[in-house]
């Protein structure tokens, strides 16, 4: 209850500038995680019913996630793709637009844009923002987020949520749930 209630009173304070002067979040930047269970996985699974096939990997690491975005099936022309966390995962029998927002656990908002030279200064969820879109019609791509976590109780963490990619038009054109993988 303290938690919520301090997260509460930190979310009416007003926006706060970075030391580069960037406007971040009302609860300031975001800040590394640094206790993630190493080596914990989860994973988005594109199953190709939207089109896309593929998987986003996130793997706990001493200091975030380590990513791995690995898709085929992105459109022609309709790129390039942005790549979110967003707050919900998909409901049974729901679509990519019943995902929410991106995660936001500092309360950014989308404007400005995110400043990849400044990733802490981003929503957390913002992926594509901090390390770059990706090209149809298929993407490989690896970084680590210092910002994301796997623990539930740290702000950023992306479990038991979505990741949805978006076209040039900010449509949303496919999306899959956030799931742990089992320890082999």
């Amino acid at each position: 209850m303290k938690l919520l209630t301090l997260l509460a009173a930190a979310g009416l304070a007003t926006a706060q500038t970075s030391g580069n002067g960037t406007v971040t979040g009302k609860m300031g930047d975001a800040r590394q995680v640094k206790n993630n269970p190493i080596g914990e996985v989860w994973k988005a699974v594109f199953d190709g019913s939207q089109g896309v096939k593929g998987t986003v990997t996130a793997v706990g690491v001493k200091i975030g996630v380590n990513y791995t975005v690995d898709v085929t099936g992105l459109p022609e022309g309709k790129g390039p793709f942005s790549f979110h966390v967003h707050l919900k995962a998909i409901p049974p029998n729901g679509t990519c637009a019943d995902t929410g927002t991106h995660l936001d656990s500092f309360v950014r908002g989308t404007e400005p844009p995110c400043d990849s030279k400044a990733p802490q200064t981003c929503e957390v969820g913002d992926l594509s923002g901090k390390y770059g879109k990706v090209d149809a019609p298929a993407a490989k791509k690896e970084f680590n987020d210092a910002y994301s976590a796997l623990d539930k109780i740290m702000l950023g963490y992306i479990g038991e949520r979505s990741i949805v990619f978006h076209d040039a038009s900010s449509a949303r054109i496919a999306c899959a749930n956030i799931a742990k993988v089992a320890a082999p």
